[in-house]
């Protein structure tokens, strides 16, 4: 019986045993359903951050925000941990050096900073239309905690949902990596 096999006995969530192969349909499925609410869970953050109309006042009617930014991250954080493992047994199943692995592994690579270059220039944009942040007192959002009415999608959105997964791929990739170099160097100690 194979590790994989052992391991998960054919009854993990990811993983559908038919005629003695592995398939993972159902991970990937998941996978997208997790996607498909994040996605939608960025879209409801940022239209429930105020825009600030220069010469406008500042709103006062709370943070409706803040509901979507704490499913954001917990549906954020559920797709991470999915995406980690089923990939982890993707590359573990695949040679980590299969075209479609190294695929995913470089796309992986260039999407990381990108994600990290756009978000940083989304945060730049938005601190000069409020002119500066919580600290600067000429800023619209001064006195106000970091997370409120007009910043809620710096801390959630497409630029940081791409980073984490990208982010996550990476490191199953160099995780399965590491694994496979830990099994061949005990099957050669071995015997």
């Amino acid at each position: 019986m194979r590790q994989a096999e052992r391991i998960y006995n054919g009854h993990s969530a990811f993983f559908n045993y038919g005629k003695g192969r592995m398939d993972m349909g159902k991970g990937w499925r998941k996978l997208l359903i997790w996607l498909l609410i994040n996605i939608i869970l960025v879209v409801l953050t940022d239209g429930m951050t105020f825009t600030y109309k220069t010469g406008g006042t500042i709103s006062g009617n709370g943070n409706p925000g803040i509901i979507m930014l704490a499913a954001g991250w917990l549906f954020g954080i559920i797709l991470l941990c999915s995406a980690g493992m089923v990939l982890y047994r993707l590359f573990r199943l695949k040679s980590v050096f299969s075209i479609p692995s190294l695929l995913i592994a470089v796309s992986a690579l260039i999407v990381l900073p990108l994600a990290i270059w756009l978000e940083a220039g989304y945060v730049d944009a938005l601190r000069v239309h409020l002119r500066g942040f919580t600290r600067d007192e000429d800023s619209v959002v001064f006195r106000f905690g970091w997370i409120n009415q007009y910043t809620n999608n710096l801390f959630y959105n497409a630029y940081i949902l791409a980073g984490g997964i990208a982010l996550v791929i990476l490191v199953m990739w160099i995780a399965a990596l590491l694994r496979r170099k830990a099994d061949i160097q005990s099957r050669s100690n071995s015997g």
